[in-house]
């Protein structure tokens, strides 16, 4: 199975078009195999995808975690500065 081809996949447009073609130039074949290597290609591609956003997603994370521990490592010195040890 794969995700809903309606959602947006920018990368993927090409191959999702292509085994639509498939499916409807050939409505019981498919149920044969005749549109595997589309259906094939549609994995690897949205294996792509995914990767590719999960990369963004851990930047992502990665950055705000850094600005995160920056801020903190600032709080705990103002903090520090008025103390008497």
């Amino acid at each position: 199975m794969h995700p809903p081809l309606k959602r947006p996949h920018p990368d993927c447009q090409s191959v999702i078009r292509a085994l639509e073609i498939c499916h409807s130039t050939k409505p019981y074949l498919k149920f044969l195999g005749a549109c595997n290597d589309e259906k094939a290609s549609i994995d690897i591609c949205f294996r792509n995808e995914k990767q590719r956003v999960r990369k963004q997603n851990m930047d992502k994370a990665r950055k705000k975690d850094m600005e995160f521990e920056k801020e903190w490592q600032e709080i705990k010195s103002e903090l520090n500065v008025g103390k008497i040890p």
